[in-house]
């Protein structure tokens, strides 16, 4: 499960040339009020400022570490350590300055925020565990704190007329949890959320076993999540029951915030990592695709809530797919109810006209024909 961790969640899908360069920012004062990634080191953001009126955070994924081994290996990787950062990043899809690509949101300025406490920028435990001589740090919400403070201080972000919190993968998890914080952050400024394939549903494997369900009810205890993660999910829930906080499909209903869903129905990383279908879609045999029909059957009823909501967006294509929103084509050309992910965020935010603003594909796979080639993530 460790290698999972490790998601493929950038460039596989990026085609186009054009594309947004940030440039990295280390914060390394915060590290004497204990914001550290995994191995210690500073945590930081990279942007690309362009509007003072307009901003998007996104908040990278990458999976989790499930156990203190797990954490140990990922410290020394880009997953747990500033030290393996490039001085700059390269955004497309959603983040891309790109018009054509990417036209209503192009001149927004962007913060992408790298990933590296490895529990969705929701741990906080005071004292370092100590693996194979080594000292590791879960400080996920220090981190998230420590980079809000800076683009207060450094960027001003707090003269913003709009911002949109944004991920994907965990990532994506990472908006359910923090968007009713990142807005209490922000109260006079008009906050939103897109949340791009980070809805992990809680459900058995092939064999019936509740697996993921351990493996996130350990991750929120070893980092101690409770107070990063949303505050009135906690509160309604039993001591024994608080890890499901960390998960988005029950953290949903107490998310106050305007939150637009985009997930693939077929999502690889659940379908490998939650399912464990035990192949990668569509490379199955029959029995193997009819499980996976199933599973799209059951991702659309844990979905209900919100195909429900009177008021947050939602784009769900039938597609195999992870992370869309980081990919030009993913992100502007998969079509559902004849628009795509781009136009119907758009018309949520009631940015131009009155589309549909919660678009369930009617198709199932491999129906769809602007899905293109599946995107499998390794692991």
């Amino acid at each position: 499960m460790a290698a999972s961790a490790f998601l493929l969640i950038s460039c596989v899908l990026c085609f186009s040339q054009a594309h947004r360069v940030a440039n990295l920012v280390l914060l390394p004062d915060a590290v004497n009020d204990g914001a550290v990634c995994l191995d210690g080191s500073a945590p930081g953001y990279y942007i690309d400022k362009t509007s003072v009126n307009r901003w998007i955070i996104h908040l990278e994924g990458g999976g989790w570490c499930y156990n203190k081994s797990d954490c140990y290996y990922r410290a020394s990787s880009w997953l747990g350590s500033s030290t393996y950062w490039n001085r700059t990043s390269h955004l497309r899809g959603f983040l891309n300055n790109d018009p054509d690509v990417n036209p209503e949101f192009a001149n927004y300025s962007v913060v992408f925020v790298p990933y590296c406490d490895g529990a969705s920028f929701s741990g906080n435990v005071n004292d370092p565990i100590t693996v194979n001589d080594k000292k590791i740090y879960f400080r996920g919400h220090p981190i998230l704190n420590a980079v809000l403070s800076a683009l207060i201080q450094k960027e001003q972000i707090d003269k913003a007329e709009a911002i949109i919190l944004t991920g994907c993968s965990a990532g994506g998890l990472s908006t359910y949890l923090h968007l009713d914080y990142v807005q209490s952050m922000f109260p006079n400024i008009k906050v939103h959320g897109l949340a791009d394939a980070g809805y992990f549903i809680d459900a058995a494997n092939i064999h019936g076993e509740m697996y993921i369900r351990g493996q996130y009810q350990h991750i929120f205890e070893m980092q101690n999540c409770s107070g990063g993660v949303n505050s009135d999910c906690i509160r309604s829930k039993e001591e024994s029951e608080r890890w499901q906080c960390f998960m988005a499909q029950y953290t949903y209903p107490y998310i106050k915030t305007p939150i637009f869903v985009f997930n693939a129905e077929y999502d690889t990383w659940q379908l490998q990592n939650i399912l464990q279908v035990g192949c990668k879609a569509p490379n199955c045999n029959e029995s193997q695709m009819q499980l996976i029909a199933r599973w799209r059957t059951m991702f659309l009823q844990t979905l209900q809530p919100v195909i429900r909501s009177t008021t947050n967006g939602l784009f769900t294509d039938a597609c195999i797919q992870h992370c869309q929103s980081l990919a030009d084509r993913t992100w502007s050309k998969i079509m559902v109810k004849n628009q795509t992910a781009h136009d119907t965020f758009v018309d949520w935010l009631d940015l131009k006209g009155t589309g549909i603003v919660r678009a369930v594909d009617d198709h199932t796979y491999p129906h769809n024909p602007t899905c293109g080639k599946p995107h499998i993530p390794k692991g």
